[in-house]
C-alpha cells in the first residue's frame, strides 16, 4: 500500500468542519446572555414591587347626564312649540337631549331619553309636524293595545318586541299645545307613571333652568 493511499480523503460534500469552542471561549459567550436574562428579572421584579405598593385609585364609572332644561331653552329659540322639560326624579340621569330634523317625514324633532334608577331606560319625541308615517318609524310599527288616561289626556298605548312600551299623545288628542308625543322606553309601570305624569305637566310651559 502506498503512502498516498493512507492519506485522509475529504468528504464527499466538501462540508468544511465545524469549529469547537474551547470552555473559556462558551463561557464568555454565554456571560453577557446570563447578564440579561438578571437584569430583566430584576426589572420585572421591581416594576410589580412598584405596582403593588401603588395600586390604582378607585375610578367612578362616567355617566353621561344632559341638562334637559338647558338644552330645551336653547331648542325654545328654534321651534315653533315650547319643548318639553319634565321634572322627573332628579335620581334619573339624561342620556341625550337633542333637536333634529328628519327631512324624509318633513319632521323636526325634540328629543329626550333617560336611565331610571333601576338602570331602565325611558325616552319621548315630541314634534308639531307629527303624522301617521313618522308615528309608525316612532313606535317601530307597534300593535295598538289600548287608552290610557293622564290627567285628562288620552294617551295610545302600543306594544312593542323585546318588552318595550309606547305611548302616543297625537295633537287630536293634545289639547294643551297641540303637539304629538310619543314616550317609549322598557321601564316599569310605576316609572312610566312619574314620566307620563310630569310630560303633561311641563306641556305647554317655556322651559327654564330651575329643576
Amino acid at each position: 500500500m502506498t503512502e498516498r493511499e493512507h492519506e485522509p480523503r475529504p468528504s464527499e460534500d466538501h462540508t468544511p468542519a465545524k469549529p469547537q469552542l474551547t470552555p473559556a471561549q462558551s463561557k464568555r459567550i454565554s456571560q453577557p446572555m446570563v447578564a440579561m436574562v438578571i437584569t430583566m428579572a430584576v426589572t420585572v421584579g421591581a416594576v410589580a414591587a412598584f405596582y403593588m405598593m401603588n395600586p390604582e385609585p378607585d375610578v367612578e364609572p362616567y355617566h353621561r347626564d344632559e341638562d334637559v332644561h338647558q338644552e330645551a331653552i336653547y331648542v325654545a329659540e328654534v321651534a315653533d312649540f315650547a319643548p318639553l322639560a319634565p321634572d322627573v326624579p332628579e335620581t334619573w340621569t339624561a342620556n341625550y337631549a337633542r333637536w333634529e330634523t328628519r327631512p324624509e317625514h318633513g319632521v323636526s324633532v325634540w328629543e329626550v331619553g333617560y336611565t331610571t334608577d333601576a338602570v331602565d331606560f325611558i325616552g319621548f319625541a315630541q314634534t308639531d309636524q307629527g303624522n301617521p308615517t313618522w308615528i309608525a318609524e316612532e313606535t317601530d310599527q307597534a300593535t295598538p293595545a289600548g287608552i290610557v288616561d293622564i290627567e285628562g289626556l288620552e294617551f295610545e298605548v302600543r306594544d312593542g318586541d323585546r318588552g318595550r312600551t309606547y305611548y302616543v299623545l297625537t295633537e287630536d288628542e293634545n289639547d294643551v299645545d297641540g303637539t304629538t308625543v310619543v314616550i317609549t322606553g322598557d321601564a316599569s309601570e310605576e316609572e312610566f307613571t312619574h314620566a307620563l305624569t310630569a310630560l303633561v305637566d311641563s306641556l305647554g310651559e317655556e322651559p327654564d333652568t330651575e329643576e
